[in-house]
């Protein structure tokens, strides 16, 4: 999909329709396809403004910024929780990896592992 036309190049297009061009004149100087400009119209006319649609393509997201806020709490306040614990007690519907990229790359914590020694072998390292 191309990149959406600059916000300047959209206003020079509806002000020259505006002043009087028809489209098909506008689409013979090579500014833009008649679909685009018939589309620029179409979108001012319903929301007063040339500005480009959000791009609404792709996965959305499960976890909203309500959970992560009680995720991110949860951990400060209990760090040691472990990642099947803190998805059980906050009932996330997200699988544990997902739950570690989260806490990883969208909030930015970094989380220590436990680490357990059978106490019959610390006198054998």
């Amino acid at each position: 999909m191309p990149a959406p036309l600059s916000l300047d190049l959209r206003k020079r297009i509806l002000k020259a329709y505006k002043s009087g061009k028809t489209v098909k004149e506008l689409a013979a100087n090579k500014i833009s396809a008649k679909s685009t400009i018939y589309g620029l119209i179409k979108l001012e006319k319903e929301t007063g403004s040339v500005e480009p649609r959000e791009n609404r393509n792709g996965r959305k997201p499960i976890l909203t910024n309500d959970d992560l806020e009680r995720i991110k709490t949860k951990i400060e306040e209990k760090p040691d929780i472990t990642l099947e614990e803190l998805r059980n007690e906050l009932n996330l519907p997200v699988c544990i990896s997902a739950l570690c990229n989260t806490i990883n790359h969208k909030l930015n914590l970094k989380r220590k592992k436990r680490h357990f020694i059978q106490k019959n072998r610390i006198g054998q390292m």
